[in-house]
């Protein structure tokens, strides 16, 4: 049954921009149960990875072939793996230098809450200038500003998906291009904290598991097909006040609990 929520959750928070790690700290913590072992969590995260890599197939095969200088715009192929690139090194740069102390962020609880609600905070105050932003094409130097939003997600709290979107939102680009960019940039981001998470821990191979990571798929499948849609006619505030409720709620939950 744990397998099952967890798998839910992470599946559903992963690419909304409510943060998928904040909610795999406070729900269990909520629901009186121990944390989720490092094996499961990697478990769940793959579950993920696999649905960007199957919603996102063509892109990446087109990716590919422009790598290879084939396809339709193989320069243009070629100009996105670089910002992709781009956008990926400020979170290495982070987590190599901070990894002892982002690991300690995650044992912390009351601080994920807190760390909620500044995402809400984050994602208003990024629409609100956002729209005012000229815009503009991504480039080197946005794609780096993002992967800096993309590094401070590190934290557990703080949504990945609500930190680039808004950065995209804040260089200048349009919500459909920010949130379809910052989906390819969580390719390499999940894979590689799932790997070295991995060096870390063992998988734990379970029916319960691998129901979980199944679901976890199919939610992130359809949230990211659903968020595409809903952030071409829609601001992410909706989100902020979600996250305005839950960290205050989980909070007292927690303490409630002892």
């Amino acid at each position: 049954m744990r397998e099952i929520v967890l798998g839910l959750v992470q599946g559903l928070t992963e690419f909304l921009p409510i943060s998928s790690s904040g909610h795999l700290v406070i729900v269990p913590v909520m629901l009186g149960w121990e944390e989720p072992s490092l094996g499961l969590t990697v478990m769940l995260h793959m579950g993920t990875l696999v649905a960007l890599l199957i919603y996102f197939r063509q892109e990446l095969i087109d990716l590919t072939l422009g790598l290879l200088g084939r396809g339709e715009d193989p320069a243009a192929a070629r100009r996105v793996i670089r910002f992709l690139v781009i956008g990926t090194v400020p979170a290495v740069v982070a987590g190599l230098a901070l990894g002892g102390f982002f690991e300690e962020t995650f044992e912390r609880p009351y601080e994920t809450c807190v760390e909620l609600v500044i995402t809400g905070l984050l994602l208003v105050g990024m629409e609100r200038y956002g729209e005012r932003a000229r815009r503009r094409p991504l480039d080197d130097g946005r794609a780096a500003f993002i992967g800096v939003g993309q590094a401070l997600a590190i934290l557990p709290g703080i949504s990945r998906s609500g930190a680039t979107i808004g950065a995209g939102l804040l260089a200048g680009l349009t919500r459909e291009e920010a949130t379809r960019f910052s989906f390819l940039l969580s390719i390499p981001a999940i894979a590689g904290a799932g790997l070295l998470d991995l060096a870390e821990g063992e998988l734990v191979v379970t029916g319960a598991s691998i129901a979980g990571t199944i679901l976890s798929g199919i939610a992130g499948y359809l949230s990211i097909h659903y968020l595409l849609r809903f952030v071409r006619t829609h601001s992410l505030t909706v989100f902020a006040w979600y996250l305005f409720a839950i960290g205050p709620i989980a909070a007292l939950v927690i303490w409630w609990r002892g």
